[in-house]
């Protein structure tokens, strides 16, 4: 039997991964009824590791508890909790590590402490790199309105779509897919936001446009007012992000990285104000300038 790597924390405690057993017919997997979220927690400069953003990615899976009916035993507070701990127990004493932490509540009772729904945490420790710059190609998937399918919802359900996005891509040869929505506009990629530069200012797709609500482009947009960097969001066409300065995608585990090609279109990756945005991001998350910008909560 394969042994799951990393830490998990189950219903108040760290467990074993053989614990984590999903009923078979549970609405977790029937009908994708599990809310997740994914931060990372990063060593700083003085040698303590911190989540980036805690309280913001929290506050957005509770939302996403809220509308789906999902009960979130504990509050935001107790998942925190968690994800400092399952953060923790995972990083150890590696001086060198960052861990991407991964809460999720799913629609099944997985221990005798849960009622109807378990809260869980799994931490995974990784290497910092340096990103590398990606090719994305316009999908043919579409995402759905709000009142067909919410994308600002972080549920397991709304992956399908990024997945058979991402997979289309891929089989081209491509990285990583650019998802539109109805009205094809830019919506976001399949596992990150889109920053676009052009004329000297960072735009990227509201909220409304179909993608979800992203914590690190929040952050980001912190950085670059600080900065001096001209930031809005506003509906962007695929026709002007083909004919934008730059590209970059920004997420949790992306952090910023810059995009080489679209379709058909080359850009010089990365372009000044994203290479700037993200060096400011590299600082900030390790504690540097700006770091109190980024909402850090230290393990």
């Amino acid at each position: 039997m394969q042994v799951q790597n990393g830490t998990i924390w189950l219903d108040g405690e760290i467990a074993d991964w053989d614990r984590a057993r999903i009923p078979l017919m549970s609405d977790a997997l029937l009908r994708g009824l599990s809310v997740f979220d994914g931060l990372v927690a990063r060593r700083q400069d003085d040698g303590t590791l911190a989540l980036i953003g805690a309280e913001r990615h929290l506050d957005r899976l509770a939302r996403s508890c809220e509308v789906l009916g999902l009960p979130l035993e504990g509050g935001p507070s107790a998942l925190l909790d968690g994800c400092r701990t399952a953060a923790a127990h995972e990083a150890g004493d590696d001086p060198d590590c960052e861990v991407y932490v991964r809460p999720m509540v799913v629609g099944a009772a997985l221990t005798p402490r849960a009622a109807t729904a378990s809260v869980t945490v799994a931490a995974f420790r990784r290497r910092p790199a340096a990103p590398t710059p990606v090719a994305l190609m316009t999908s043919a998937w579409r995402r759905p309105s709000d009142d067909t399918l919410p994308p600002a919802l972080k549920v397991v359900g709304n992956y399908q779509l990024t997945r058979l996005a991402r997979l289309e891509a891929t089989t081209a040869g491509y990285d990583d897919a650019l998802v539109l929505n109805t009205a094809g506009r830019v919506a976001e990629s399949a596992g990150a936001a889109l920053v676009q530069e052009r004329a000297g200012r960072l735009t990227t797709p509201p909220s409304w446009e179909g993608c979800l609500d992203s914590v690190t482009v929040a952050l980001l947009a912190e950085l670059a007012r600080a900065e001096g960097i001209e930031w809005a969001r506003e509906p962007l066409l695929r026709t002007t992000v083909l004919g934008a300065d730059g590209l970059a995608l920004a997420g949790t585990l992306a952090d910023v990285v810059p995009v080489s090609r679209l379709d058909h279109r080359e850009y010089a990756a990365p372009a000044p104000l994203l290479e700037q945005l993200g060096a400011l991001w590299a600082e900030a998350s390790r504690g540097g300038k700006h770091a109190g910008l980024l909402e850090t909560v230290t393990v």
